[in-house]
């Protein structure tokens, strides 16, 4: 798995600071970007996986690919890619993500 360098570098920078607006930031991004419409963060009864416990299940490069290129992992998945997202954007949906163990 290869993750971009910008994307690598944007979430580095993020993780080396814990609690960061980052966190915040990619909770309103995963809200704004209807994320929670598929993914549950309580019982599974949504499309796709739940949301709980993926921070533990997942490392930040796993969470970073799949955002990014969620069919690399999961050829059939119906998630868009978001690799459209700035570097940062990306990071700190990552950041909120591994916040969800």
């Amino acid at each position: 798995m290869r993750i971009p360098a910008t994307v690598g570098l944007a979430l580095a920078f993020l993780l080396a600071c814990p609690g960061s607006r980052a966190q915040a930031q990619g909770a309103d991004l995963a809200n704004r970007l209807g994320c929670l419409a598929c993914h549950a963060t309580g019982p599974r009864d949504k499309l796709a996986a739940p949301f709980n416990g993926v921070g533990a299940r997942l490392t930040a490069g796993e969470l970073a690919q799949s955002i990014a290129y969620p069919r690399q992992r999961h050829p059939r998945a119906k998630m868009p890619s978001y690799a459209y997202l700035p570097p940062a954007e990306q990071a700190a949906l990552v950041e909120f993500l591994q916040t969800l163990k």
